[in-house]
């Protein structure tokens, strides 16, 4: 889990939004710090929630089928796809 509000005190660069099946607002942010060279960071705004997801890339994270779609449980975990699970 990342401190929401010091990563967007950083002002970090974003690489995109999505709406997830849950309805939750995603975006996805660059590490203000490492740049890329960390995994991109999923966020949702509504939440005041962020975590690191694991992938360097947005594409499988967006895709159509959703196998990879990004949510945030009821305990503020970040998932990853319909499985749900944890992003460790």
């Amino acid at each position: 889990m990342i401190n929401y509000s010091k990563l967007m005190s950083h002002k970090p660069t974003s690489y995109g939004v999505m709406m997830n099946e849950k309805g939750q607002q995603i975006e996805f942010f660059e590490h203000p710090t490492l740049g890329d060279e960390s995994d991109i960071i999923c966020a949702c705004h509504e939440l005041q929630l962020a975590d690191y997801s694991g992938f360097y890339e947005t594409d499988d994270m967006i895709a159509e089928h959703g196998e990879y779609q990004p949510w945030f449980n009821e305990d503020g975990q970040l998932q990853m796809g319909e499985l749900g699970s944890p992003n460790e």
